[in-house]
């Protein structure tokens, strides 16, 4: 029996079901911290969610071959060490997109419309029917900006559209103008997106080019009054920078599922502040999507022990391996 360490948390739903779900020939365990990384020398693949993996805590791991990350983004994962050791690395690229992409504008639209203020009034049983009238804004025909042009950007692109905003991008690797005109977007640069955007949406991976990368100077080049979505990761944004944006009104608000210290701590400036939603980095979470998730992961670690190829864009450290897995597009 091949065995899989089930590696972070899980809710008990989740956890339930990716047991449910484990495919013949194999047998799953739990590792639920870095405190319980002595039992990964029993493993033979890993399921990893949230936590901290560097190369030095597989030293014990003797057969160990494959780790697959739960979910899109690897930075908690030390790619070069693990890769030291030949052992591969596989995200579930794609997976996570819709339900991000959902949150993403569902923020938007609670930003816009001071959705959670207007609740919370009415709960206190006031009236506030005209009280956000003058500050409430459609999503109809403004410029949504996208930094960021991956699986969940061009989701977001597809569904603000469909509300009559127009859209535009930033990325480091613009795609081919045939492309965009198909998507109906257009590429810009990064100053010109943080001018014109009503709304900036982050849709990039946590990089050492991307760390810090929206900061007090780049808060200043925005248009007065727009709003930051960051469903993301925190540490793309200078989070002081931001609340100063948001308390001296160049900001008209934010919608923020990803912190840069997660949970952010009961003195986070972002909680007293009416005009920015807060989620609990919630942007995949949803039951329908586990159960896409899990196959994927489940499918990923079949294909490498059947030798089979995997996703390119799944397999994210093939170029530091020693021996290289197959691979299709």
């Amino acid at each position: 029996m091949k065995q899989i360490a089930l590696t972070g948390p899980y809710n008990p739903a989740t956890r339930k079901l990716l047991y449910e779900m484990l495919p013949e020939g194999y047998e799953m365990f739990d590792v639920p911290g870095p405190e319980d990384y002595g039992k990964l020398k029993e493993a033979d693949s890993i399921i990893i969610r949230t936590v901290r993996l560097d190369g030095s805590d597989l030293a014990e791991a003797g057969r160990l071959r494959f780790i697959q990350k739960w979910g899109a983004g690897y930075d908690t994962l030390d790619i070069p060490g693990i890769s030291r050791r030949d052992i591969p690395v596989a995200i579930c690229a794609g997976i996570n997109a819709q339900p991000v992409a959902e949150l993403a504008v569902l923020h938007m639209l609670a930003v816009c419309r001071h959705l959670l203020a207007a609740n919370a009034k009415l709960k206190q049983n006031i009236w506030a029917k005209n009280e956000f009238s003058n500050r409430s804004f459609l999503l109809q025909g403004k410029t949504v900006g996208l930094l960021g042009l991956g699986n969940i950007g061009r989701r977001v692109a597809r569904i603000v559209q469909g509300f009559g905003a127009q859209v535009q991008y930033y990325d480091m690797y613009p795609i081919p103008e045939q492309q965009a005109r198909e998507l109906n977007i257009r590429y810009v640069a990064l100053d010109e997106l943080l001018a014109t955007s009503d709304i900036l949406s982050l849709h990039v991976p946590l990089t050492e080019q991307t760390r810090g990368m929206l900061g007090a100077q780049e808060f200043a080049k925005m248009k007065d009054g727009a709003v930051l979505i960051n469903t993301a990761r925190g540490e793309i944004v200078d989070e002081q920078a931001l609340v100063q944006a948001l308390e001296h009104g160049k900001l008209m608000g934010a919608g923020l599922d990803a912190f840069c210290a997660e949970p952010p701590g009961e003195d986070c400036p972002f909680y007293q502040m009416e005009n920015v939603v807060v989620t609990p980095h919630i942007g995949g979470n949803t039951a329908d999507n586990d159960v896409n998730m899990i196959a994927r992961c489940f499918e990923n670690i079949q294909r490498f022990d059947q030798g089979l190829p995997l996703r390119r864009r799944d397999l994210v450290n093939a170029a530091l391996l020693q021996t290289k897995p197959e691979t299709e597009d």
